[in-house]
């Protein structure tokens, strides 16, 4: 194996499954409904059924099915095979028409009859594809696929749908369960490659989703869209295609006037049909319960969802549920309660649950309005607006660079040090230049006003929103991980793609986003570094578009890692380097392919702006500043320049147990010293090498090699 490191920067893909299947913006697909439409004539019938019953379900079907049409265009399919395999993903899940409201909408986990009750889905979307005329191979791919990996009993399109199924809905966020980057969920993949998953199309999907493929996507879209006939039918997110009915148009007008209404209250609007179900849940109400919308709506309400409890503290009881109360009385109540989050923090509450009646006076549902009545509440909002004064662009009147070059290193030691979750967002305009050089730069400033609007418009009221320079902008995501920052992300960019601007003659601009999260050895330059790269990929591999890098933080205790005796260095092209202080050894598996490893290693080398000495095969050394941190150092704490040696190894892993088979890994031996010792202390040396140790384990996605798995580890000869 040949590392060629002489480029530093390469690429890797989008993130979520969303990102993933992005549909270049030429191919004309603002519907994703539409392409189901078109694509698979009478089974979108029984879509729409499964989307009546529970949207979020027929979602992810979606989704699969165009992430299982995008891999056999790759595979080259033959079009028979691949029809097959893309109805059969969108009706994988069919099933669920017959699984009871009580257990789909359920916001809690589910108990062991309920998930008995969940198990029979296959067999009833067997039952409803033989009554409507699948044919056996439909049948077949969708029963198969609920089997764990079985090569000689399943066909080529199961595995791969379970792939892909598996994929989606770890990258989906869920109401009681975070989604996983796109690294971590490929790293999941390939650890259970040889037993739940096919491991020659594990490593083929890594592949696929390592790098950012346009001609693919448009060559899916263009089939998708190739046979479809008829008018447009409202998308599952906010956009909707031009329609010719007058009364659907003002219907639409109708809903989204009302829907951003909502969205622009300060207080939290939650809005219950007769039976419970969430129908609306603003950003209001995702601020102040730390939930997404995405993975609350349809499920059944219930006061541990915000966090309601007494004014002492104490859980609601079901009497005391306030939409309980107004579906009783039909009148309105207002209460003084508090909120207490998954996540710890606490808020004072006034909330007003205000019944709904339709034109025939029927009750129709209960609207709850929360308002954060905490002092805290009302501090931080001054606060908030004096800062803005002082660090505002005088242009866009977001952020300023200055302001900017403060807040970034506070962000990312603060997220290091408490373990939780944020991210970064860096995006730009489109073909910036030419606005100016066709429209005059009186115009290109009307853009970039237009845009930063855009952002700060579509950003959280705790988001961060600063122009970087020119038409580049940053968005600080707090409490956001990277599945979490990519919707966001996109939500931004349909919002430019869709909005007029008056200086360009009423013409849209389109927008292009690079995502990242915050991980283990991090500084704001390295995070800050990758989410550049993220954005350089995006306009790369055709703009408009959304890509995300980064696997998040590395669940591992803190000064884990122990400096080892010095040892005596070969002499050679290595005898300059030798110190006598401190070498650290660790060695590192991860389950994604060698190549993809690579990849990972090449964004390590990119991001930390580091020196490529020597790159011999599967040996590379490089030298890299320590200490590229803007926050504060201690007394004499200067930067040490290490250097890395790493070896990259493909290898074996006995598996535990009985069985005792062999999972393939890709393994890093990473030597690391200072090449000149500029501080005597050993201990901040060592801290120093720890940085740079944790964030290599975490940009390749790896875990350290203990003993006992250093036993099972088969060396290739």
């Amino acid at each position: 194996m040949d590392i060629s490191l002489s480029s530093a920067v390469n690429s890797q893909q989008s993130t979520d499954i969303a990102a993933l299947l992005h549909v270049p913006s030429q191919a004309s697909t603002s519907n994703t409904e539409s392409l189901a439409k078109g694509r698979l004539g009478i089974y979108v019938g029984l879509f729409y059924a499964l989307k009546a019953k529970h949207p979020p379900t027929a979602a992810h079907s979606l989704r699969v099915a165009v992430g299982c049409s995008k891999w056999a265009g790759w595979r080259k399919m033959p079009n028979h095979e691949r029809d097959m395999l893309e109805v059969s993903a969108l009706l994988h899940d069919i099933g669920k028409i017959g699984i009871p409201d009580s257990i789909l909408q359920k916001p809690g986990g589910l108990d062991d009859s309920e998930r008995m009750v969940m198990e029979m889905n296959c067999s009833m979307a067997t039952e409803m594809l033989r009554g409507s005329g699948a044919n056996e191979q439909i049948l077949e791919i969708v029963q198969q696929a609920r089997l764990g990996f079985d090569a000689s009993a399943t066909s080529v399109c199961a595995r791969m749908m379970q792939i892909v199924d598996a994929f989606d809905s770890m990258t989906t966020e869920q109401v009681f369960r975070r989604a996983l980057s796109r690294d971590r969920a490929i790293e999941e993949l390939c650890a259970h490659a040889g037993e739940q998953f096919d491991p020659s199309l594990v490593r083929e999907f890594a592949e696929l989703v390592a790098t950012p493929r346009p001609e693919i996507e448009l060559e899916m879209a263009q089939r998708w869209l190739s046979q479809f006939t008829g008018a447009h039918v409202p998308g599952f997110g906010e956009e909707v295609a031009a329609q010719t009915s007058t009364s659907v148009v003002h219907n639409y007008i109708d809903k989204v006037f009302h829907k951003r209404l909502l969205d622009s209250l300060a207080d939290a609007a939650i809005y219950l049909d007769i039976s419970g179900q969430i129908l609306h849940w603003n950003r209001a109400a995702e601020r102040l319960s730390g939930r997404r919308a995405s993975t609350l709506l349809h499920r059944k309400w219930s006061s541990e969802l915000i966090g309601l409890v007494d004014p002492h503290g104490h859980p609601l009881s079901p009497l005391a549920c306030p939409f309980r109360s107004v579906s009783t009385t039909q009148t309105q109540l207002n209460q003084k309660l508090q909120v207490v989050r998954h996540d710890g923090k606490q808020f004072k509450i006034h909330l007003a649950a205000t019944p709904v009646f339709s034109d025939q006076r029927e009750f129709s549902g209960v609207i709850l309005l929360i308002r954060d009545a905490s002092a805290q509440a009302n501090l931080e909002e001054r606060v908030q607006t004096l800062h803005a004064i002082a660090s505002r662009d005088t242009l866009t009147g977001v952020a300023n660079r200055a302001a900017l070059s403060q807040q970034l290193p506070k962000f990312v030691q603060s997220y290091i040090a408490s373990g939780r979750r944020g991210s970064i967002i860096m995006c730009d305009i489109d073909f910036f230049k030419r606005i100016n050089d066709n429209h005059g730069h009186q115009a290109g400033d009307e853009a970039l006003v237009t845009f930063a609007n855009l952002l700060r418009e579509t950003a959280r009221d705790e988001d961060f929103v600063a122009r970087y320079g020119g038409e580049e902008f940053v968005v600080l995501c707090e409490d956001c991980d990277n599945p979490s920052a990519t919707i966001r992300a996109e939500e931004m960019r349909r919002a430019v793609e869709s909005t007029p601007v008056p200086s360009l003659n009423g013409s849209t601009m389109t927008s292009s986003f690079g995502v990242t999260e915050i991980q283990e050895g991090d500084t704001g330059e390295t995070l800050l570094a990758r989410a550049d790269r993220a954005l350089l990929m995006a306009k790369g591999s055709g703009r408009n578009r959304v890509i995300q890098l980064g696997a998040g933080q590395v669940d591992m205790p803190p000064n884990t890692m122990k400096s080892q005796p010095a040892t005596e260095l070969k002499t050679g092209w290595l005898g300059w380097f030798r110190s006598e202080q401190l070498i650290v050894q660790r060695e590192y598996l991860t389950a994604v392919p060698e190549a993809v490893a690579v990849e990972k290693l090449r964004g390590f080398i990119a991001d930390h702006r580091a020196e490529i000495l020597s790159a011999d095969g599967g040996l590379v050394t490089i030298r890299i500043d320590s200490q590229r941190n803007d926050g504060p150092r201690r007394r004499g704490e200067r930067s040490a320049i290490i250097m890395l040696t790493v070896s990259v190894q493909a290898v074996q892993v006995v598996s535990p147990g009985r069985s005792k088979t062999y999972q393939n890994r890709t393994k890093f031996a990473v030597s690391a010293q200072p090449v000149k010792s500029r501080d005597r202390r050993t201990s901040v040396l060592l801290g120093q090498i720890n940085q740079i140790l944790y964030s290599f384990q975490a940009y390749v996605v790896a875990q350290e090699v203990d003993a006992e798995i250093k036993a099972t580890i088969i060396e290739p000869r």
